[in-house]
């Protein structure tokens, strides 16, 4: 029985730690939260931070551990490659997923491949920051090494003088490196695209990307929703598929699932946003595999201890689906979510993370979801009609805090 150390246990990575016994293999759980569900379905649990790394080396030292995961977990990339990379364990070398898992470093190689990409200039250098806003217009400010939208904001030129301080010093406050980078904001040509891509001996064998919904009534930032199939055709996302190639071979990334947001611009061209060095999160992975019939999920395990994999055939996508990520538009007490009868029938899958009488947030950050629904729709037609009118179909009833006596 392989050995696999799983970084984190939430409710979104349930699938892939029950996917990892049934391959066979014992499954350890770490993370910092004792009461993630996702321990309860491992055989062992440590209560460990996946964002230590030198911690989580010495764990996976003792335990002898024949391969690890940072399945849809973002902080816990570069730790996973760290721990390969000092063990000789299957993965990716700490550089190349660091590179990756930090958007200057990530826009920077963009920019020496002479890639589309932003104009960016570190947060920290102000005698940079002020030229670059005022030669392109808008800008977004970001944490180099969140994920979530967590600390994400946009400024225009022309704005409050202190706009632009203050958002830097907000997205400072999320990033675990304390890095922040400011980039040119690109007008974008139709949907975000967002994906996983699966990468074997150095070669990305199989795409599958969807429309990304944001809820433009709270702040536009945050998405809400992925629908399959995407919006784009075959040959915009063949030159997705080069351009995420080049960065991979330059970074002599071997294996893996990675996920991409992409954008077209106003010349037609994919501009590639963000890779993050792991398996997409709310169950994206799950709808990948009903509209394509690829399990990434099972794919990317049997990498991550060294197994062979079945490189998928040619496939013929089919049908519609989408996640939805179940969110409040206040703060106060969950009480109850309510479906309309017309979307009731299309749900396959729930995913509820809180109880009646949890504290919940407006949904400023992907961290205050209330639960996730899966979707199988009958036309796509359907279902950009009930995505685009969601709040029509799905409500998170809630009361106030006056309300509750609080």
């Amino acid at each position: 029985m392989k050995r696999l150390l799983f970084l984190g246990g939430a409710d979104i990575q349930v699938d892939a730690i029950c996917s990892a016994k049934d391959l066979g293999y014992e499954v350890i759980t770490c993370d910092y939260l004792p009461d993630n569900p996702g321990h309860r379905y491992s055989h062992r649990y440590f209560n460990v931070s996946t964002t230590e790394k030198d911690n989580v080396l010495e764990l996976a030292r003792k335990l002898e551990i024949d391969g690890i995961s940072a399945y849809a977990s973002d902080p816990s990339a570069p730790t996973a490659a760290y721990v390969s990379d000092a063990m000789g364990l299957p993965g990716n070398s700490y550089q190349s997923i660091n590179t990756l898992s930090n958007k200057l470093l990530f826009r920077a190689q963009q920019w020496r491949l002479n890639m589309p990409c932003p104009r960016f200039a570190d947060g920290s250098d102000m005698a940079a920051v002020r030229p670059l806003l005022y030669d392109v217009g808008k800008v977004v400010v970001k944490p180099v090494d969140s994920s979530g939208s967590k600390g994400v904001h946009i400024v225009e030129r022309g704005g409050s003088p202190l706009a632009l301080e203050s958002a830097i010093k907000d997205a400072h406050g999320f990033s675990r490196s304390g890095s922040v980078i400011v980039e040119e904001f690109i007008p974008r040509i139709g949907s975000l695209m967002s994906g996983d891509f699966l990468i074997h001996e150095g070669s990305i064998v199989f795409q599958c990307y969807g429309d990304v919904h944001f809820n433009d009534w709270i702040n536009g930032l945050v998405p809400r929703s992925i629908s399959l199939p995407a919006s784009k055709d075959s040959a915009f996302f063949d030159k997705v598929r080069l351009q995420a190639q080049a960065l991979i071979t330059s970074l002599n990334i071997r294996q893996g699932v990675f996920n991409a947001d992409v954008i077209e611009d106003a010349r037609g061209n994919p501009v590639i946003i963000d890779i993050g060095a792991r398996n997409g999160g709310n169950l994206l992975n799950n709808i990948i595999h009903y509209h394509t019939g690829v399990d990434l999920v099972e794919l990317s395990l049997r990498q991550s201890v060294g197994d062979p994999i079945r490189v998928p055939d040619e496939y013929v996508p089919s049908g519609c689906y989408a996640h939805n990520v179940i969110h409040s538009e206040e703060e106060g007490t969950f009480d109850s979510i309510t479906l309309s009868p017309e979307i009731q029938p299309l749900v396959i899958r729930s995913l509820i993370s809180k109880k009646p009488g949890d504290r919940v947030r407006r949904f400023i950050s992907s961290a205050y979801r209330v639960g996730l629904i899966l979707l199988k729709f009958d036309s796509v037609e359907q279902m950009h009609r009930i995505l685009g009118d969601i709040r029509s179909h799905v409500k998170v009833n809630v009361r106030k805090r006056n309300e509750t006596g609080g």
